[in-house]
């Protein structure tokens, strides 16, 4: 392994590590500020660092979006507002190992949009272990049951986080629209954007709710600097940095360590797993590697059969011309 490839694990690990306990630490908050006003809190200070990295890196220049702001605007949108602030809407409603669950299914979700969006259908056994996947996360619901969700019913938490996750999908697959940005770039303008959005939608939807004070802010800070700080500047930008040096097929894989990291935090603060939700948990990941694994497999064997393909058309080709 080299050094480029062990950075970018590393990166990979710490971007896991840090929205593993990003969960827990945001549910703590919760009694002081409400999910919306928490992810409000937390995008103007990660936004604040993303803009003065931006221009320290490229120069004040880059601050400028251009022609495609609109553009920007909608993905960042989508991205920053949608995933976080629905994923905080469901943390309200689930446990922080559940949501954590549920946004393993990150690299799943990414097959089934990149499906709509190119028209290439997934392999046949992706559909199996998604299926699979959703059935470990059921058990884990139904504590050992999965009927009992069916039952008792999913509650608000996940399909909240899971609307989210899709939104998540769709941001990051939309970086390829937008070629001329470096990351840093991309990233800093949609996030400053969407937190424009995570303000406007924040301040709408609690217009009727008491205003924040500064001591509601102040008993909550520490956990703002560690969502602003180490689950979003550090965690993006080593995410990408993964992703772009081992592959997205490799740097998915340590979105699968999130719920694991989570699960273990609650466990360390008395949380004792029960034996359902350890095999929901073993089941999802196992899963969810495999669809993973299969994804990889189809990527590297279609290069192989389009090569074939060419192969046994250049002699009909040959015979054409000389006919």
């Amino acid at each position: 392994m080299n050094r480029t490839t062990s950075l970018a694990a590393v990166g990979g690990l710490a971007t896991a590590l840090a929205w593993g306990g990003m969960f827990t630490i945001a549910k703590t908050a919760f009694p002081h500020l409400g999910p919306f006003q928490l992810t409000a809190a937390r995008f103007i200070v990660a936004t604040i660092v993303f803009v003065v990295v931006l221009a320290l890196n490229e120069g004040p220049r880059a601050l400028i979006p251009g022609r495609r702001v609109g553009a920007l605007w909608l993905v960042g949108t989508i991205g920053f507002a949608g995933f976080n602030m629905l994923m905080y809407a469901g943390l309200a409603y689930s446990a922080p190992q559940t949501i954590s669950l549920v946004m393993a299914t990150l690299p799943m979700v990414t097959l089934f949009v990149m499906w709509a969006r190119t028209r290439k259908r997934p392999a046949g056994l992706v559909f199996l272990f998604s299926a699979i996947a959703l059935v470990g996360v059921a058990i884990v619901l139904g504590n050992g049951n999965p009927a009992a969700v069916l039952h008792g019913g999913l509650g608000l938490g996940v399909p909240l986080t899971f609307a989210g996750v899709i939104a998540w999908v769709i941001y990051t697959t939309s970086r390829g629209a937008f070629p001329k940005f470096s990351l840093l770039r991309f990233t800093t303008h949609t996030c400053l954007l969407g937190t424009v959005s995570i303000i406007v939608l924040t301040a709408a939807l609690t217009w009727n709710e008491p205003p924040i004070t500064v001591g509601d802010v102040g008993a909550v800070i520490w956990q703002i600097l560690y969502m602003a700080l180490p689950a979003t500047v550090l965690a993006v930008l080593t995410w990408n940095h993964a992703v772009a040096a081992l592959g997205a097929s490799n740097g998915v894989l340590f979105i699968n360590l999130v719920p694991i990291t989570a699960f273990t935090i609650e466990a360390i603060r008395g949380h004792q797993p029960t034996g359902g939700e350890i095999a929901g948990v073993t089941l999802t990941l196992a899963a969810l590697l495999a669809v993973n694994l299969v994804a990889r497999r189809k990527a590297k064997a279609a290069p192989r059969i389009e090569a074939a393909q060419s192969r046994s058309d250049t002699p009909r080709e040959q015979k054409a011309t000389a006919s």
